[in-house]
């Protein structure tokens, strides 16, 4: 019985130590558990300190920094209150005023601003603070504490407050007085090259590679005859001045745009077309200029009218051809005198030759006083008498209508003139103190005449031998003007009439006067004694 109760007792423990184990385990793994929650929340708590005191570190390192750079930035920075009083300001703004820190944190933002941008401002402001803008960014002037102005470049932010109220504003502020001065010196610049250019006196266009025409001379407009309003484009200058040439001068432009890299300058003369029709020959040179903040390339054209210029510089080349053609005829002329006067003369070839020379030479003077233009017969008629010039108008009568020679014509009329007055002086009507000499010229039906007709001298006998003045007064002078050349040795006095076309021996568009009343009429006085000679006849 014992022995029973013994093994029931020990079957009951076992069992009781069975449960106890079993609960203490849960027991230990619950205290385990528990100890672990707190050792991991412990350790998390610890983790969030750290991270929170890094935090807090580089919080206040950003704050150093920003602070930093707040206070040290080159441009103007400022906190300004809703009420526009500054709250925080920089050096730089400080130094852009001119006011220490604290007499500038007295202030406000509306005591710097000058009054003329005033009002613009602080619309803008009131914008911002109505919540109708969120930034916003002027170019103002701004009075410093020395009462000098200056310009200034202000961007405004505003931080807001979780409600969306303003808490302050944000101002940057960068003084840009020297790039105003610079950009106001670039405008006078620009406007006294405009003005220079509008003014100028030669023709002067400036245009960009865009083919725009920015700015054209009165000059060329006046010159040209078309308005400003005409020419917008170089297509439209191409068009008016070139006609059916337009496309290819407008190519020719284009080329120039497209290859004109460097400074250099590029000429060309083209024949334009004027608003009213004439064609005028234009001198161009075209320069390219600086490149344009946006990148826009400009080109200077200057042109000058050389039409005139040309037709001068071809004149004065056929002048030349002349010169040279007249110098090759006279110097056969004089070889011509030299060698019929020795020939037929040699006794007194050195007076005869200067003589005839002289002759010629006044011949010339006469053409070159008048530019070649012909010469008035009075005035050749008057040279060529020179050496009686005290008997014009007395004894020497000249007249008739006023008319020009050409050259030919004044040189060989001129010549056969000297041999009639040489031979008349010599033994002819103004050998004797009673002889007279009548010279006069006409133009009738396009028939030009001149006579020389002596009267009361020594009477006259044909000569014996034919010498060089014969040839001069009838051959050279009948072939130059191809005319009619008649000598008659009558009794009363030596005749000489010369009848021609009025188209071989007067200046082209001469217009004789048929009105005009002779020169010079005969007036008694007395001549001085000239030697008598033998009977007269023209060498």
């Amino acid at each position: 019985m014992t022995h029973t109760i013994d093994l029931l007792a020990l079957e009951i423990y076992v069992i009781v130590a069975a449960v106890s184990v079993e609960a203490f385990c849960r027991l230990v793994d619950s205290a385990l558990a528990e100890r672990s929650a707190a050792i991991s929340a412990r350790m998390e708590t610890e983790a969030r300190l750290a991270d929170q005191e890094v935090q807090l570190g580089l919080t206040r390192n950003s704050e150093a920094r920003l602070r930093a750079a707040f206070d040290n930035a080159a441009v103007g920075i400022a906190h300004i209150g809703p009420d526009g009083r500054w709250l925080r300001v920089n050096r730089a703004l400080c130094r852009i005023l001119g006011y220490p820190v604290d007499e500038l944190l007295t202030k406000s933002f509306r005591d710097v601003t000058h009054p003329d941008d005033l009002a613009a401002d602080l619309a803008k402001f009131e914008l911002m603070r109505e919540g109708q803008i969120d930034s916003y960014e002027v170019e103002q002037r701004d009075l410093r504490k020395d009462g000098a102005i200056i310009w200034a470049r202000k961007t405004v932010g505003c931080v807001r407050k979780g409600d969306g109220s303003i808490d302050y504003f944000v101002s940057v502020i960068e003084d840009i007085s020297a790039r105003k001065q610079a950009e106001k010196e670039l405008c006078e610049n620009e406007e006294r090259f405009r003005s220079s250019l509008l003014h100028s006196p030669l023709p002067i266009s400036l245009f960009d590679d865009r083919e725009r025409i920015l700015a054209v001379s009165r000059s060329w407009l006046e010159q040209s005859g078309y308005s400003r309003e005409e020419l917008p484009r170089l297509e439209d200058w191409t068009i008016r001045a070139y006609g059916e040439r337009s496309g290819e001068m407008l190519e020719r432009l284009r080329k120039i745009l497209i290859i004109s890299t460097g400074p250099e300058a590029r000429s060309a003369e083209l024949m334009i077309r004027t608003k009213d029709g004439r064609e005028r020959l234009w001198s161009f040179v075209t320069s390219p200029q600086a490149t344009q903040s946006d990148g826009r390339r400009l080109f200077v054209c200057v042109a000058q009218d050389v039409t005139d210029r040309k037709a001068h510089e071809e004149q004065i080349h056929l002048l030349m051809g002349e010169i040279s053609h007249r110098a090759r005829n006279m110097l056969s002329l004089v070889q011509a005198i030299a060698r019929q006067t020795a020939a037929r003369e040699p006794e007194g070839f050195i007076e005869r030759f200067t003589e005839r020379i002289q002759a010629l030479a006044a011949n010339q003077d006469l053409l070159v006083r008048n530019e070649w233009q012909g010469v008035d017969v009075e005035e050749l008629v008057r040279a060529q008498l020179a050496h009686f010039a005290d008997l014009v108008g007395s004894r020497i009568t000249v007249h008739g209508p006023k008319l020009r020679l050409n050259a030919a014509a004044a040189q060989a009329i001129g010549l056969a003139l000297h041999e009639l007055a040489t031979n008349a002086g010599k033994y002819g009507a103004l050998s004797v103190d009673v002889g007279c000499v009548d010279v006069s010229w006409r133009f009738d039906d396009g028939i030009f005449a001149t006579n020389w007709i002596e009267r009361n001298g020594p009477p006259v006998s044909p000569p014996k031998r034919q010498g060089f003045g014969t040839t001069v007064v009838e051959s050279m002078v009948k072939q130059t003007v191809g005319g009619d050349v008649q000598l008659d040795y009558a009794p009363s006095g030596l005749v000489w009439r010369l009848t021609c076309p009025a188209t071989n021996a007067l200046e082209r568009g001469s217009s004789p006067n048929r009105n005009s009343e002779p020169s010079a009429r005969p007036t008694p006085a007395r001549a001085p004694v000239l030697p008598r000679s033998p009977a007269p006849t023209v060498h």
